[in-house]
């Protein structure tokens, strides 16, 4: 089982401190497949939106329009150490999200770990997803 993918590296600048970073990417072609950040900006994972637990949680949420999967699947995943993830992308230099721009210059190539669901899976996942879904309303 595949545990990272190596993904391109591009450019941004942040638009509340203007420092520059580097940040992975998939690019604008991938289908199911999402780049989580950490908010603090300095960890990402990739959620593999057909792998068991989203394929899951996507089943859940069919019936619920109102609610986004992935925001729902971002909080679902095994944190990052010393902070959460986001669906966003945030600067590693203040945290905040909303770059200036992204998708800049391409800087190389980065392994990036594939999202784990360790945690969720060990307890009631509709619960845990009922409880996510109700705090998006």
């Amino acid at each position: 089982m595949q545990t990272v993918r190596t993904v391109p590296l591009f450019d941004a600048r942040c638009s509340h401190c203007g420092e520059a970073f580097a940040h992975p990417s998939l690019g604008d072609a991938v289908y199911g497949a999402l780049m989580l950040c950490s908010v603090d900006g300095r960890q990402h994972a990739i959620v593999d939106g057909f792998s068991a637990v989203p394929a899951q949680v996507a089943v859940l949420l069919a019936d619920d329009p109102d609610t986004a999967l992935w925001p729902v699947l971002a909080a679902l995943a095994d944190p990052p150490e010393g902070s959460a993830w986001s669906v966003e992308l945030h600067c590693p230099h203040c945290g905040q999200p909303d770059p200036a721009f992204q998708e800049g210059t391409r800087r190389g190539m980065a392994d990036i770990p594939l999202a784990r669901f360790g945690q969720c899976a060990a307890g009631d996942l509709a619960a845990q997803v009922a409880r996510l879904a109700d705090r998006q309303r």
